[in-house]
């Protein structure tokens, strides 16, 4: 009884993993949860408000759309996440399945860092057409009004003519200074939530590489205490066997041997 007790004790005692590696798990992915919501916040709200906020001429429809699908894939993650950290030890495949999500969140976020940091590289020409293709007037009049300007590269460059600044066309000039330092003091904006966003998925993907290592240390030290027990009581069973089997070919003390 005493040997049954000791194999439950090793094989079905509880999981032993700090208070502390928890705390800090549920935190950071407490904080990857934030990022998800904040991603689908923020791209739910500018594409439902595209020609009430400047915002939406830096960050095109493609941009939003690509910010919201993150959010979504965020959510994935930190469910997949929360089911592999209630049972750790029997869950290995989710925590596993967690960290490496959250590995490609990493690159996704880079990658879109990336490519917005492409598009500035000839923002000028790329503002220009946007002005006179894409932007409603109502973008345009904030310009105007809000920059004193009139047209982009002129009053003659497809300008906002009932705007207060566009009256005097001869002493106006255009809108591209007012647009690049918005769109400067913005993306400043966009590449300081992007690198916060992308340090907090390496903490949160780091943390749930720390849980994997010990619920993999906690497995490990389980065999070798299983195995602690089993193999005393193998060995103990195969010295019974031998020596049941050489007393069933014995002879017996009375026996008496006759030679021919």
């Amino acid at each position: 009884m005493a040997i049954i007790r000791a194999i439950d004790s090793g094989i079905n005692s509880p999981m032993r993993i700090k208070t502390s590696v928890k705390a800090v798990f549920g935190f950071l992915l407490a904080l990857y949860t934030a990022t998800g919501i904040a991603a689908l916040v923020v791209s739910g709200y500018f594409l439902n408000n595209k020609n009430s906020s400047r915002r939406t001429i830096i960050i095109t429809d493609n941009v939003l759309h690509s910010v919201m699908a993150a959010g979504i894939y965020v959510g994935v993650n930190v469910v997949v996440g929360i089911i592999g950290s209630l049972s750790p030890l029997t869950r290995k495949r989710w925590l596993s399945a967690y960290v490496w999500l959250a590995a490609i969140a990493i690159l996704v976020e880079t990658g879109v860092g990336i490519w917005l940091w492409s598009r500035t590289l000839n923002i000028d020409d790329l503002h220009g057409y946007n002005w006179r293709n894409l932007w409603s007037d109502d973008i345009k009049l904030i310009f105007q009004n809000e920059g004193n300007c009139c047209g982009y590269l002129s009053p003659l460059d497809s300008p906002v003519l009932n705007s207060v600044t566009c009256k005097n066309i001869q002493d106006a000039y255009g809108c591209m200074t007012a647009v690049d330092n918005y769109a400067h003091n913005y993306l400043t904006y966009v590449y300081t939530c992007m690198f916060c966003f992308v340090f907090v998925d390496v903490s949160a993907m780091l943390s749930g590489m720390v849980l994997l290592v010990i619920r993999n240390d906690e497995e490990r030290w389980r065999w070798s205490r299983t195995n602690a027990i089993f193999n005393p009581m193998k060995k103990l069973n195969t010295d019974s066997t031998v020596n049941d089997d050489m007393q069933a070919y014995a002879l017996p003390k009375d026996a008496h041997y006759e030679c021919s």
